[in-house]
């Protein structure tokens, strides 16, 4: 899976936590969450398309 994918994944995931939330606070969280996902995956994706490649989540380094 894409890095891309995987943050859109996490972001819906997140969006359906906050729809379970009782509380507008945690609810409001939740969507801020999902918000910074979808602008991660936008990133991967202008990464993805540019061949340029620094990934702080490197699984390989840790």
């Amino acid at each position: 899976m894409r890095r891309e994918d995987e943050y859109r994944q996490l972001a819906d995931n997140a969006r359906r936590r906050g729809g379970e939330e009782q509380s507008a606070q945690l609810k409001a969280q939740w969507e801020l969450l999902a918000a910074t996902y979808v602008q991660l995956a936008g990133q991967s994706k202008k990464i993805d398309d540019t061949g340029t490649y620094h990934d702080p989540l490197d699984r390989a380094r840790h």
